[in-house]
């Protein structure tokens, strides 16, 4: 089983590294910048360098596929941008998508109505999807299309650590590129580590 170092340097991350700790094909997590809980068990270390491991989450090393949240890496997107747009994939390709961002709320742009307790935002699209700012601690992803509207509202530190413990797992499981390439499976992967995507009313 592959084992899997981490660029532990905050929450996210290090949230990231437990859910990756709890699943069974990883074997052993290394943390970079962050010294292993003891609470954590024999499967954790803290290390200095990710060369040498299967798979990287946060950090470069040569030879080691990363996975990132953004472009770049041999998994991407693995962050708010990708769920849209697997949620997406989901949907058809008539489907507008829609990801809310820190920020003060605006009325300016497109109108999207987020499932409570968010509510109506406005937004601008960037590269397909209209980034919609709130001071929410939830962060929320949506697709609409003429018939139907999935979403997924989760606290922000907790949807942005499964999103990109989700990226690792795709890759583990073979797969290289963006993860909305392989949307179905991604998605399978975040409802095992308690993302809900629902149809919102």
């Amino acid at each position: 089983m592959p084992r899997v170092a981490v660029e532990a340097s905050d929450a996210v991350r290090l949230r990231a590294a437990s859910s990756l700790l709890a699943d069974h094909r990883v074997s052993r997590v290394g943390l970079i910048g962050r010294t292993a809980p003891d609470a954590w068990g024999d499967r954790v270390v803290s290390i200095r360098s990710a060369v040498g491991w299967d798979f990287t989450l946060g950090v470069r090393a040569p030879g080691v596929p990363e996975v990132t949240v953004g472009e770049g890496g041999d998994v991407s997107w693995a962050g708010p941008s990708g769920l849209a747009r697997s949620l997406g994939v989901r949907l058809g390709a008539e489907a507008r998508l829609a990801a809310t961002v820190v920020g003060d709320e605006s009325a300016d742009g497109e109108r999207f109505a987020f499932p409570s307790p968010i509510g109506w935002l406005g937004g601008r699209s960037s590269d397909g999807i209209y980034h919609c700012p709130t001071r929410s601690p939830l962060a929320a992803v949506m697709a609409v299309s003429d018939t139907s509207t999935v979403a997924v509202v989760d606290t922000r530190e907790f949807l942005d650590a499964a999103l990109a413990a989700g990226g690792v797992l795709l890759a583990v499981e073979g797969h290289r590129g963006p993860v909305w390439e392989a949307a179905d499976r991604y998605l399978r992967i975040l409802e095992d580590l308690g993302v809900v995507a629902a149809n919102a009313v």
